[in-house]
């Protein structure tokens, strides 16, 4: 069974929305200490938080991390009358794949010879060397 059967599917975490007296918008995680996002409307302040949210929730579980239980309203205190609970709902899996399908770099040694002779004949190092790597780790061409 691989690490990403056994992950939750799905988050839903509170954001208390703040308006300031330009306008904007400040969004603070409660069950994340230190995380907020401002942005000039609240549209762009909660596609900005559950962007956060994802990356946050990505982290904690690449580190093999269990995710903070979300908070209920009745947890969370609201330092102005004026100010709100949302609540994000992200859907892992596919941020899961993208970021498991992102690429890195990896440095390699080879002869000098090797090289210029592989530069001659235009060949893709990258390609080569992951399609080697899945050869001789037994993968097949599709997504890991």
């Amino acid at each position: 069974m691989s690490k990403l059967a056994t992950l939750v599917p799905r988050y839903i975490y509170p954001v208390v929305a703040e308006q300031g007296e330009d306008g904007g918008y400040g969004l603070y995680f409660p069950d994340f200490p230190g995380t907020a996002v401002m942005a000039p409307d609240i549209h762009t302040a909660i596609r900005d938080a559950k962007d956060m949210l994802i990356n946050l929730l990505l982290d904690i579980e690449d580190k093999g991390e269990a995710a903070p239980s979300p908070s209920t309203p009745d947890q969370i205190q609201l330092e102005d009358p004026s100010d709100k609970i949302v609540f994000i709902d992200v859907y892992m899996p596919p941020f899961r794949d993208e970021a498991a399908n992102k690429s890195v770099s990896k440095n390699c040694t080879m002869p000098k010879w090797l090289r210029e002779a592989a530069d001659e004949a235009g060949l893709n190092f990258s390609q080569i060397l992951q399609n080697g790597l899945k050869e001789a780790l037994g993968l097949d061409q599709r997504k890991i």
